[in-house]
């Protein structure tokens, strides 16, 4: 049998890991998990620093054993084999006296891959018609070297529609991909630190997100003190209506 480690502080795999066992460009590989990120379908990671082969510093995202199973799921399940093999070398060189066959970490995959479909199946109309318009608008789009004055990225809705109306990350990005009315992005703009490798990102015109969150806020049923309900948002969320 094979050890599997358990320990107080949680082991991760990096998303260059990952890439690696896809056989896949990093980049391609973090703009996945940020995608998936913000559907909610795993958690947001956090990010830390490894070294590439050519002795660069490079950002990577930290990834946890289920979310692992979840991006791999997305991106290749053909190489599930692979990400166990992966993670039986990491816990392995952490220590730990507790026994895990390979047979029971098969088991929990094929759990948390059943919890992924279940989830998804949930979501799987609005957000494969929301994902087709947005790659259309997205290649036919012209990479610009600079934001465009009045435009925002995602980072800077979220902080800005925070500060107006107190909604969550997960319920902003929820009413910018999968509301009917989620405005079309302005254009890419290159990111233009070295490790981003060429990577581009999403800009929207201000007035045109300020116009869907207006009406998003419109549309909200009160159902508690702080909590409301919308049909493009499953469950209660929070949000604070300034008089």
């Amino acid at each position: 049998m094979n050890s599997l480690t358990r320990m107080s502080a949680p082991v991760t795999m990096s998303s260059q890991d990952i890439a690696d066992l896809l056989e896949k460009r990093h980049d391609k590989v973090k703009q996945s998990i940020e995608r998936l990120a913000e559907r909610g379908v795993i958690q947001h990671p956090p990010m830390g620093e490894v070294k590439n082969h050519l002795g660069q510093t490079v950002e990577v995202y930290r990834i946890g054993k289920r979310d692992s199973y979840v991006i791999v799921a997305q991106l290749s399940p053909e190489f599930t084999a692979r990400l166990v093999d992966r993670w039986q070398e990491l816990e392995q060189a952490a220590t730990s006296p507790r026994i895990l066959t390979t047979t029971e970490t098969l088991i929990q995959m094929l759990q948390l891959q059943a919890e992924v479909e279940r989830r998804q199946e949930q979501q799987a109309k609005a957000i494969t018609a929301i994902d087709a318009r947005v790659e259309r608008v997205e290649t036919a789009q012209t990479v610009l070297s600079a934001r465009p004055a009045n435009s925002e990225s995602i980072v800077h809705i979220r902080t800005r529609i925070w500060r107006l109306y107190g909604l969550s990350d997960a319920t902003i990005d929820a009413v910018m991909r999968q509301s009917l009315y989620a405005p079309k992005p302005a254009g890419l703009v290159r990111n233009d630190r070295a490790e981003a490798d060429g990577a581009t990102y999403a800009v929207y015109w201000q007035k045109d997100v300020t116009k869907a969150f207006e009406r998003f806020i419109s549309e909200c049923k009160q159902v508690s003190e702080k909590y409301f309900t919308h049909p493009f948002i499953e469950g209660r969320f929070k949000m604070v209506l300034k008089h």
